[in-house]
């Protein structure tokens, strides 16, 4: 039962985003996931921001996952293996087969060129147990029809045994893969090679020689009972069969001695929807609305502007005039890209100000607050938008600052007063209705638990920077309530987040968020917020945060602040007064590689169970897109008593999809899926519903949006 749950939760997800019919270039990949033959990895990778999901079968083996590549020259893989025959947890629970977590990686670290061969770097299962932990090197090259694959592996591929360590913890960095990672000796190990034939477009026929000794393996199906018979051969055949753009299957003949097969879906990451999208072309304006903007004083002329860009569906808007200057300010609640609402504003204010007016300056806000400046001159825009100039001039010509009161003096031109429009289009509420996905991995009563919720957020702005939140959700599909609930790993003051399966376990109406908060430009052209009120599911208290950018925002610093308390699992605003938890951090951020959108963020200090240290969060954006992991290390050796949380590396994936993707117009709204295996208590803090950090609120960056400068004209 388990198993077929298992892998109907799989095909679901591959049904959902086979349906988005994103294409990309189809690389094959082995039965792990990784790009390959069948057991062995070759010196291919998919294209750059592609995803492949994957469920394979080569008995006693099942595998699936997810692999993703976040740069053009790394690919990464998380999956599950399921072992028939071997029974998890001595048998004495409902888990059914052993099952065991892998994350890889594989880097290029050389193209393949006319004369030389591609090669590459890669380690198989890096991070646990050390089951099916390898490291190895390949070289590669395409050779008319052919492309061959030579490569030297130590540990499992290499045909070896990771010996175990002694730690208890597998989730510290005393664990048994992660040492032999980090051990730079390659002795003891094997080559291994492959040769693919592409018969056709959509056919490959290939073979590989895997030097894998199955007889060493730990958890062995093969030596625990009579269900399978040790392999006959090191040499395996067969083929795979392109469907599509997206997806591909593969049948092989594997060690001599068994059929197997397998399916996977591929795609890119793309801005493209499920559905025909809507036709969004930008407003232009007639003769008869021509003629309304002639002969207006300034103040007729700034109403008007301002109701031109509230038509829009921008929010908040007011404009002013002054000599030839226009000045925009709005909030953007309609698109993901801040810089295409700019732009779209611009070129509603072109359309209709009178030809004097050669500069405008369009001030975005955020919860009705001023955080940015763009500043255009009118004639380089409309050269850019009839793409009579080029992106590297616009680029060029653009400014894009946080300066806003400089900005607004340079607009003034040392006039005391100038006459601003009234408020067009006061948001002053909005709501969101979404999907909100947990899972659930490896408790010893279910390998795979999934909670499914509707989620209600609505939101109040009634003055500027004063903005109040709240979020219910309720279940639609909920089968982690199956589960058995283990103690908390620690005593109540410490048990910050393994007692939260609790939560996620109850299967009623929940508020997950209820805050009042406060955000202001403060001196320096940096921002603070403070945030009041119930923060997630086992939080309430207060959030303080202070931040600054520099250097055109390819740095900040901040300093955050938490004091919470625990709150009750079945009632919605009941709080316990004796559990109260304080958190101070340095947040740090960087934005590491302009070329690949590429951020890193660390947040440095104590967290909640007072642990210190760092938490690293790396992340790409592109197309609307965020792929992300982290990891956190304290010192909870010395705060914590259970040996499940001493040395725990607190770490996990997430992925950020625009929710217009799944629909047929420009929705501002996000999906976030986080993967995390583990529910421990080292490194943790609360989740405020909004925070200043970039790492947290994914804001555009104005380095980014030079960048991706095209969305200025769209």
């Amino acid at each position: 039962m388990n198993k077929n749950k298992l892998i109907a939760a799989n095909l679901a997800v591959i049904t959902l985003f086979s349906s988005l019919n994103f294409a990309t270039q189809n690389n094959t990949s082995n039965y792990s996931g990784n790009t390959g033959i069948f057991e062995t990895p070759n010196t291919r990778i998919m294209p750059d921001w592609s995803m492949r999901l994957f469920l394979n079968q080569d008995k006693p083996y099942t595998y699936n996952g997810i692999a993703a590549t976040p740069l053009p020259f790394l690919e990464v893989n998380f999956h599950m293996t399921q072992i028939d025959g071997v029974e998890a947890f001595g048998g004495t629970t409902g888990y059914g087969d052993y099952k065991d977590k892998s994350l890889s990686f594989k880097l290029i670290l050389q193209e393949e060129k006319e004369n030389l061969p591609s090669v590459v770097f890669g380690g198989d299962d890096i991070w646990g147990t050390g089951l099916y932990t390898s490291k190895y090197i390949a070289l590669g090259k395409k050779i008319s029809y052919f492309d061959l694959t030579l490569g030297y592996a130590k540990g499992r591929l290499g045909g070896g045994l990771v010996e175990s360590t002694t730690s208890t913890n597998s989730g510290s960095s005393n664990n048994t893969a992660f040492n032999f990672m980090k051990d730079f000796s390659w002795d003891g190990g094997k080559p291994f090679g492959s040769v693919v034939f592409n018969a056709r477009r959509d056919l490959k026929l290939m073979a590989e020689y895997s030097p894998i000794d199955y007889e060493k393996a730990r958890a062995n199906p093969f030596t625990n009972g009579n269900s399978y018979d040790l392999p006959d051969s090191k040499i395996n055949f067969g083929a795979k069969y392109s469907l599509n753009k997206n997806s591909n299957i593969t049948l092989s003949y594997q060690r001599g001695n068994q059929l197997s097969f397998g399916y996977s879906y591929q795609f890119g990451f793309s801005r493209n929807a499920m559905f025909p999208r809507l036709a969004d072309p930008k407003w232009k304006a007639d003769e008869k609305k021509l003629k309304e903007y002639v002969n207006l004083s300034n103040e007729e002329l700034s109403e008007k502007l301002a109701n031109e860009v509230a038509a829009e569906r921008m929010s908040n808007v007011t404009a002013s005039v002054n000599e030839n200057n226009v000045w925009l300010e709005f909030d953007n609640p309609r698109y993901n890209s801040d810089l295409k609402a700019v732009g779209r504003a611009i070129s509603t204010v072109d359309e209709v100000a009178p030809k004097n007016y050669d500069t405008i300056y369009a001030t975005l806000k955020e919860k009705n607050t001023s955080v940015k400046t763009f500043k255009v001159n009118r004639k380089e825009y409309d050269a850019y938008e009839n793409q009579k100039v080029s992106d590297e001039y616009i680029r060029n010509a653009l400014i894009i600052t946080k300066s806003v009161d400089k900005m607004y003096d340079e607009f003034k031109k040392e006039k005391k007063n100038v006459y601003k429009s009234i408020e067009y289009n006061k948001k002053v509420f909005s709501y969101n209705i979404s999907p909100v996905i947990k899972t659930y991995l490896n408790n010893q009563d279910k390998p795979l638990t999934t909670k499914l919720s509707a989620s209600l957020k609505l939101k109040y702005n009634p003055s500027p920077g004063v903005f109040a939140v709240g979020m219910i959700q309720h279940p639609l599909y909920n089968d982690i309530d199956e589960i058995s609930t283990d103690e908390a790993l620690e005593t109540n003051d410490l048990s910050i987040r393994s007692n939260m399966i609790d939560y996620y376990k109850y299967n009623g109406t929940q508020l997950r968020k209820l805050t009042l908060g406060y955000m202001t430009n403060t001196p320096l052209n940096s921002l603070a917020k403070i945030e009041l009120g119930y923060m997630d599911f086992a939080f309430a208290g207060l959030d303080l945060e202070w931040y600054k950018t520099f250097y055109n925002e390819k740095f900040g610093v901040g300093l955050q602040y938490q004091y919470m308390y625990k709150r009750h699992v079945d009632d919605m605003l009941a709080v316990y007064d004796d559990l109260t938890y304080d958190a101070k951090f340095l947040n740090l951020y960087a934005l590491v590689s302009p070329k690949y959108d590429l951020h890193m963020g660390l947040k440095v200090g104590e967290f909640l169970a007072g642990d210190k240290g760092v938490k690293i969060d790396i992340s790409r954006h592109s197309k609307e897109f965020t792929l992300g992991a982290f990891a956190t290390i304290t010192n909870s050796d010395e705060v914590f008593d259970s040996e499940s949380n001493k040395g725990y590396i607190d770490k996990g994936i997430y992925l950020k999809v625009p929710l217009e993707v799944f629909t047929y117009k420009n929705i501002k709204s996000i999906l976030n899926y986080g993967l995390s295996p583990w529910t421990r208590d080292a490194g943790k803090y609360a989740s405020p519903n909004y925070s200043l950090f970039p790492m947290n609120n994914s804001e555009n960056n104005s380095s980014i949006m030079k960048k991706n400068i095209q969305r200025f004209k769209e």
